[in-house]
């Protein structure tokens, strides 16, 4: 969008203040001067620490509507209002489209403000973006996809970002949600995967609409992966926005959860109110000043930085070895299958760390290559004519709240609506054939006489100006995936530079120099047979099998056929768990997980045990009932450690690389 066209929206703005005091009044929007994030967030330094290749955060958020999604995503978004309805409107009508249409400019350009808090406190390369794309699945169902691939790295936590706008314009400035002017209403949601917290789907903190949508979807992602393990394959799965599972809809599923404060529940969900946010008058009238252009953050103090400190302080709270676990073997598995699901226990042995080792730095240099790309997103849509486009907007928008707020005990409910129709039509304008004058003069003519929100869609119609906003996008952040970069790589015994357009050209050149460097591991780590407590072998293991059942470290899987399912990560013998193993027992109405020793396939010692809404407690079990408290001083025996404990005897991993010490696991 054209600068100037700034000047022509107060243009219409101000003919728009002539018609405050035809009727009755109607509330102002204030809102809170502070979310209540920051009320039981203090400041926080990070503690956790990764392995290499590994991400501590990526950042999601709805970036893009491809069109044969557009008006199924303006009835969804009409038909799901929060805290309202729509019953004035039609789904589909322009009011409703246009405030959609908002939602996405303004998730865009805010996301990048916690993207920026979270990059600066935490280790370089260690944050991403990742944008999505609303579109249909194969059911012509939404559904939303990344569009880069920086969800292909394993992270510790995943943060879903969308600044949400009331699709009632009658009643904008009284409802509860609301995004207009000064005014912010974020909904976020912070997962991590379910291994490192069984109990919440893997969710740690949710807005409250979310909740039902960030739940399932966290079962979703979950069993699509035990599935994929069944089939072999250590690959995992990326959930899609929270925010389009709560459009389209969801069953419930059961988690405890609590009100978000400063003092946590372990193995408890954490719930983020509604909250109309307003944001310092002076920092949005700055937002495009010669000095201050892309600079001031409205967002920050008000919200940003006290969700940062919650992340930080969860993130430090987090299992991040299991966090990154099953990602990270994913990402491995595409330089050397074998190698991949031994990763999930690890080893000490030569053959194993040296190819372990040799795979992150191949990671690392993909996330060095994603963390570029990430910077060039930022600057392309903060910096550039989209970041001008929705600063633009805010500032028009803030103008025109202000305005109501000096006349409130005269104004005209509808005020608001005819100034956003000004507003948020001309920020969707392009130049390209149209007279930006006339159309501006136009807009503010014919939202006058109809009063309505967007009576300016009888200049262009709401698909021309969806489509710009589309363009916008895609013009953003073309130079960032399309941009050629380069990234060393520190190859232990050399130095690479790499360079690529693509990231599919950049994993193809690091998987030829893993081949050249590198040999494959033993074909040790395979696909076999997994007991559980059992004789069945209707499970699946990944990783040391002999005899056609699971012996060694390694991931297993068995699905039952009520549904439930049980994952387990560690040493088994004989096709069943034996010795240091995770298991997650996944019911149809929750999960737990026990940590310990096992015999048999069962429960045997000392075990962590977690469960939803209470703290992990150390249980003395035997053949796999619950005996009693831990003795006091006895600890739990994890199969992380890089130690396989079996009862036969054996307290290390054999040699990987030689068949006749693996002979050492046959029974």
């Amino acid at each position: 969008m054209s600068r100037h066209i700034k000047p022509i929206l107060l243009q219409g703005v101000a003919m728009l203040g002539l018609g405050v005091l035809a009727t009755g009044c109607a509330s102002t929007a204030t809102g809170v001067s502070q979310s209540k994030i920051n009320s039981v967030s203090s400041a926080q330094t990070l503690s956790a620490q990764v392995s290499p290749g590994t991400v501590m955060a990526v950042v999601r958020y709805p970036a893009f509507v491809e069109t044969a999604a557009q008006d199924k995503f303006y009835d969804a978004y009409g038909g799901k209002a929060i805290g309202g309805s729509i019953s004035s409107y039609d789904a589909s009508s322009p009011e409703v489209v246009a405030i959609a249409d908002s939602m996405i400019l303004k998730s865009n350009y805010y996301a990048l403000s916690l993207f920026k808090e979270l990059a600066e406190r935490m280790p370089e390369h260690s944050v991403l973006l990742s944008p999505h794309s609303i579109k249909l699945d194969e059911n012509g169902k939404l559904t939303s996809v990344p569009m880069t691939q920086a969800e292909s790295l394993a992270n510790v936590v995943s943060v879903d970002f969308a600044a949400y706008t009331f699709p009632d314009p009658k009643k904008m400035m009284q409802s509860e949600p609301l995004t207009f002017g000064d005014i912010v209403t974020p909904l976020v949601t912070v997962r991590t995967d379910s291994r490192a917290s069984a109990t919440t789907q893997g969710v740690l903190l949710t807005s409250r609409p979310m909740l039902r949508g960030a739940v399932a979807n966290g079962r979703k992602t979950t069993a699509a992966g035990l599935v994929n393990i069944q089939n072999g394959r250590l690959e995992t799965e990326v959930a899609e926005l929270d925010f389009i599972t709560y459009l389209n809809g969801t069953a419930p599923v059961q988690v405890v959860s609590q009100p978000i404060s400063s003092r946590r529940s372990d193995n408890t969900l954490s719930v983020l109110p509604i909250e109309k946010i307003k944001l310092d008058g002076n920092a949005i009238k700055s937002l495009n000043s010669d000095t201050q252009a892309g600079i001031v953050d409205p967002l920050e103090d008000k919200f940003s930085a006290g969700l940062a400190n919650q992340i930080i302080a969860m993130i430090n709270d987090t299992d991040v070895n299991k966090a990154a676990m099953l990602r990270r073997a994913s990402a491995i598995a595409q330089f050397d299958e074998s190698l991949a699901a031994l990763t999930l226990v690890g080893s000490s042995d030569a053959d194993y760390v040296s190819r372990e080792r040799y795979a992150e730095r191949l990671l690392e240099a993909e996330q060095k290559y994603l963390s570029v790309q990430s910077l060039r997103l930022f600057d392309g849509v903060h910096n550039g004519e989209m970041g001008a486009q929705v600063r633009d907007m805010l500032q028009a928008e803030y103008d025109v709240l202000e305005k109501r707020r000096e006349l409130a005990r005269q104004q005209n409910i509808a005020t608001g609506l005819t100034v956003l129709a000004a507003v948020a039509a001309g920020a969707a304008i392009t130049q390209a054939g149209d007279s930006i004058s006339t159309i501006g003069q136009q807009i503010a003519i014919n939202t006058v006489l109809n009063t309505a929100i967007f009576a300016g869609h009888q200049a262009f119609s709401y698909k021309r100006r969806s489509d710009a906003i589309g363009s916008n996008y895609l013009n953003s952040i073309a130079p960032a995936l399309d941009a050629q970069t380069s990234v060393s790589v520190d190859l232990i015994d050399s130095n690479e530079t790499i360079t690529a357009i693509r990231f599919e050209d950049l994993r193809a050149k690091l998987q030829t120099l893993y081949d050249e460097k590198q040999r494959s591991l033993d074909t040790i780590a395979t696909r076999c047979g997994y007991t559980h407590s059992g004789t069945s072998k209707s499970g699946t293991w990944m990783g040391v099998c002999d005899g056609g059942l699971a012996n060694g470290p390694g991931v297993g899987v068995l699905r039952n056929a009520d549904g439930s399912a049980v994952e387990y990560y560690g040493y088994a013998q004989n096709g069943q768990p034996q010795g240091a193993g995770y298991m997650i027992v996944h019911e149809l109405d929750n999960s737990y997980a026990l940590e310990g020793q096992f015999q048999n396939g069962l429960a045997d010692g000392v075990m962590r045990v977690s469960k939803s809404g209470k703290s992990d407690t150390n249980r003395l079990y035997s053949a796999g009932q619950d005996v009693g408290s831990a003795p006091s001083g006895q600890g739990v025996v994890s199969p992380f450690d890089g130690q396989s404990i079996f009862s036969s005897g054996l307290t290390s991993l054999p040699a990987l690389g030689s068949q006749a010490r693996l002979a050492a696991l046959t029974p």
